[in-house]
């Protein structure tokens, strides 16, 4: 994972939205970056039907392992109602011959998460909220979705409830407010929207225009920042 191993507060936090702000589709590409170095890009896709919304992504990342490069893609596809909750989510992930599937089944009660790779098979139950949000390893547009989850009029300290499919981690996050700031891209100045996003082990900055659009994110702790293009 490149935003590196984390843990998330246990606490039994709630949504505090009031609301959900996002309507529409929406497709992009994201430079992602190690040290100042790209090492990958994800290009994405978001999209809304009567039924909800649909997001789906290819990300290919070269990583240096032992002095030789690898290369490693990842499909991720998350699906969600109307009222932003998440009804269906699978990532396979391949690196060369390796191929891995990660499933997860909603369910009232307790839901599934399905791990396939080879001839492992692993299949683990945990109780999630209806309105989970789903923040898998290098899948950068599901920030997007976060940052459309936070209640803009109200502002300050918003907490919710994250899972992250591939670590089977689940727990609270916060997302707070810090204001307007002027950031550069390539450049430009913009006076982009700064929200930062708490893990309770990592801290996440996002970067968003008067759309809030996500225009940039850092992870300082993991030497991380994915840029849009």
């Amino acid at each position: 994972m490149l935003l590196g191993s984390t843990t998330y507060s246990q606490t039994n936090k709630t949504n505090s939205s009031s609301g959900i702000t996002y309507s529409g589709n929406e497709s992009g590409v994201f430079r992602i970056l190690f040290g100042g170095e790209q090492i990958g890009q994800e290009k994405f896709l978001i999209t809304e039907a009567s039924s909800g919304y649909k997001a789906t992504a290819e990300v290919r990342l070269t990583i240096e392992r032992e002095k030789q490069k690898a290369v490693f893609v990842l499909k991720p596809v998350l699906t969600l109602n109307k009222f932003f909750e998440p009804s269906a989510y699978q990532v396979t992930q391949e690196d060369g011959v390796n191929k891995r599937t990660v499933r997860v089944i909603f369910k009232p009660d307790k839901s599934e998460r399905i791990y396939e790779a080879g001839n492992e098979h692993d299949t683990r139950e945990i109780e999630l909220k209806k309105d989970v949000l789903i923040l898998d390893d290098n899948a950068f547009h599901h920030f997007i979705l976060l940052a459309k989850r936070f209640d803009y009029v109200k502002g300050g300290v918003q907490e919710f409830s994250a899972f992250v499919p591939q670590q089977f981690l689940a727990g609270g996050i916060s997302i707070s407010d810090k204001g307007k700031e002027t950031v550069k891209l390539g450049e430009k100045d913009f006076i982009l929207q700064h929200l930062l996003v708490d893990t309770g082990e990592l801290q996440i900055n996002l970067w968003l225009d008067d759309r809030h659009e996500l225009k940039r994110l850092s992870v300082p702790k993991s030497n991380i920042e994915v840029i849009r293009e």
